[in-house]
């Protein structure tokens, strides 16, 4: 993989650096992860209790942002699709993007480095442990911060004169007499002191100079007596730069990217400390579908076998440095939390990382998806279905010394779309030349009706990406065949959850077998359209630039998805229906949660819940008290929709049990 990730680097690089390239892949403007906060207000947590040792941060949550009981501030992006071969899943991402996910007001005005993100821990008692016997923590007490970085990712490489650097606060902010005015008092700023720093550089060569390591680790020893303190703090915080040849074409905010993971603070410890009792996933689950991430489920129970993956893919990862016997096993659940498949891969041995890498006990790392995954009874008809893929791994009877990291979750939807993708872009797609055109390929189960086609749009600065558009469906593309082309259409951006936008085909179309779902482009401007990254549709894209169809040379995911069926509710409902909806208790403290719908609200309707990244976890039709029992606690969103129509603005909800 790592070989192959690194060709493809080149690769990338070369295209976005030739004058000549027909497909092009550029960093994001923004981040829509963080851009549905934008209008929120942040607040910090409220002072209390300082942490104690020993801190430990993997960032293996749900992002967007970082946990507040650790961190002060919500520049980071937390996120499982930038990190290569990460430590365990989960990854900080320090980028030019602010914690509303657009690009600093520093970047238009320095034309060298600015500081950008910052990563700053509440404050840590450095003066004092406190286990059995409390006791003074002195400098002779071998007090270490640890974690491992990565510049660039699958994001955009730091140059040379960026930079990602650790500094501990060396003495906090005070009032002092004004001496000019000795009557009155000024205010003196934190003074923060530079304890590390790593220069900006690609992973290619990154990896080279590190012995073909895509994560190096740091370790800081604290061991000066003005840092033992109560109200000890440390930060990361990254310098971003732009081509001193500023343009709206290479002017874009997720640049500069370096991956921070596996942050460790205690003491007792020494330089070889760099090893932890704790087995770990190091990726996210996946679809049980072979490429694709969501179908209709109408197009999936035709031939299931058909369109399911032989075995899953499992980084496990065991970050100790002796060997550890553990057991695997993953369980699908149904919408009601019923489990409806269980696979038992039995206990294992797994060698450390260091040493043999992931493991490769085919059991575990490629294990079989077990016939009629979905269980008995589950191929009847239905407008859409929901799954969970849970994977859990434990070292002993009560697990290793940090169990968040032992259990992943892919969320299976089956709706009335298409995707390749998994809702997230990493980058920006398009095609340079005029009349240029690109599609993607979608094989269906049986003849239905094409109603929409949602294309993910990437914001970029001035617009310069916003130019008219033609809507097309092919049969096929050598010789092309199309079956339908609109008029021109402008580009869109979606502004809730979802940020997809679907453009209606008028008359929705019959469909079969094979079709293409695309563009053409009507100036010699590409469009600039969401590309996942960390999923794959590889022999599903093809663009023509130049009048002949080729396959696209890119892994990931171009974020298009075909909608179908009219008897399904549409997939981004538009125009909302006049009235108040609740949603009540907020915070859920149980299990319930409940929805008082608008009076005029009338028929069929269906309720999404999204969580804080804007992922579907849950859908239910019909229902207006909700078990939520199998969400965790954390911010979500929900949505009523009727077909074609959004029954009132996402509600914001907490499950705080």
């Amino acid at each position: 993989m790592t070989k192959k990730f690194l060709l493809l680097l080149c690769i990338v690089l070369a295209g976005l650096a030739s004058s000549q390239g027909q497909e092009i892949l550029r960093p994001l403007a923004g981040n829509p992860a963080k851009m549905q906060f934008r209008d929120s207000v942040f607040t910090k947590t409220e002072p209390g209790t300082a942490l104690t040792l020993p801190l430990r941060e993997d960032f293996s949550y749900a992002g967007p942002y970082p946990d507040p009981m650790l961190w002060e501030d919500n520049y980071v992006f937390v996120n499982t699709g930038f990190a290569v071969n990460p430590k365990s899943f989960g990854t900080a991402t320090f980028d030019a993007l602010n914690a509303q996910g657009e690009i600093y007001s520093e970047a238009e005005e320095d034309n060298y480095q600015f500081s950008a993100d910052f990563l700053t821990s509440r404050p840590i008692r450095l003066d004092s442990v406190f286990g059995s016997e409390p006791a003074a923590l002195q400098p002779s007490d071998s007090i270490m911060l640890t974690f491992f970085y990565q510049p660039q990712g699958r994001g955009s490489a730091p140059r040379q004169r960026d930079s990602l650097v650790v500094e501990f606060l060396h003495t906090p902010g005070y009032y002092t007499e004004d001496p000019e005015n000795p009557d009155e008092e000024i205010w003196v700023d934190d003074l923060w002191e530079s304890i590390w720093r790593a220069e900006g550089e690609s992973l290619e060569s990154f990896v080279e100079n590190n012995d073909s390591t895509f994560f190096k680790q740091v370790a800081l020893f604290i061991d000066e007596e003005i840092y033992l303190r109560d109200d000890f703090q440390f930060r990361f915080r990254n310098y971003a730069s732009f081509p001193l040849s500023k343009t709206p074409d290479n002017f874009a905010g997720n640049i500069s990217n370096w991956n921070v993971d596996y942050i460790t603070l205690d003491y007792g410890r020494s330089v070889a400390d760099s090893f932890y009792y704790d087995i770990a996933f190091a990726a996210p689950a996946q679809s049980i579908l072979q490429d694709l991430q969501s179908m209709p489920w109408s197009h999936y129970i035709i031939d299931p076998e058909s369109r399911q993956r032989a075995r899953f893919n499992v980084d496990i990862a065991n970050l100790d440095n002796m060997t550890l016997n553990y057991s695997y096993r993953y369980y699908i659940t149904d919408e009601q939390g019923s489990v409806v498949r269980n696979y038992n891969g039995g206990t294992r041995n797994i060698a450390p990382f260091h040493i043999g890498g992931y493991q490769s006990f085919e059991e575990h790392a490629n294990p079989i998806l077990v016939p009629n995954p979905l269980g008995s009874g589950a191929l009847q008809p239905a407008p859409s279905r929901l799954f969970k893929i849970n994977h859990v791994i434990r070292q002993g009877d009560n697990g290793d010394s940090w169990t968040r990291n032992d259990t992943i979750v892919f969320r299976q939807v089956f709706d009335n779309y298409f995707a390749f993708d998994d809702g997230s872009p990493e980058n920006g797609y398009g095609i340079a030349g005029f009349n240029a055109k690109g599609a993607v390929r979608f094989i269906l189960s049986h003849t239905d009706t094409l109603e929409a086609v949602q294309f993910y749009f990437n914001p970029t600065l001035y617009n310069q990406s916003v130019h008219p558009f033609i809507l097309k469906v092919w049969k096929n593309l050598e010789p092309e065949t199309v079956l339908y082309e609109s008029e021109p259409v402008s580009v869109e951006f979606g502004e809730s959850l979802n940020q997809f936008v679907s453009f209606p085909l008028d008359p929705p179309l019959a469909v079969s077998d094979t079709i293409y779902v695309g563009w053409e482009q009507t100036t010699n401007e590409f469009l600039n359209i969401g590309y996942d990254l960390s999923s794959t549709a590889t022999g599903h894209i093809f663009f023509n630039s130049h009048g002949e169809w080729l396959p696209s040379i890119y892994e990931g995911a171009l974020m298009i998805r075909p909608v179908f069926g009219p008897q399904t509710i549409t997939h981004t409902p538009t125009e909302p229906i006049p009235g108040e909806m609740k949603v009540y208790p907020n915070p859920v403290r149980h299990n319930s949660l409940n929805i008082e719908l608008p009076q005029n609200l009338t028929g069929d309707y269906e309720v999404r819940i999204f969580d804080a990244s804007g992922r579907l976890v849950s859908t239910y039709h019909n229902q207006n008290r909700l078990d939520v029992s199998s969400l965790v606690n954390g911010m979500y969103f929900l949505q009523v929709t009727t077909r074609g129509a959004v029954a009132a603005e996402p509600s914001r909800f907490i499950i705080a049990r």
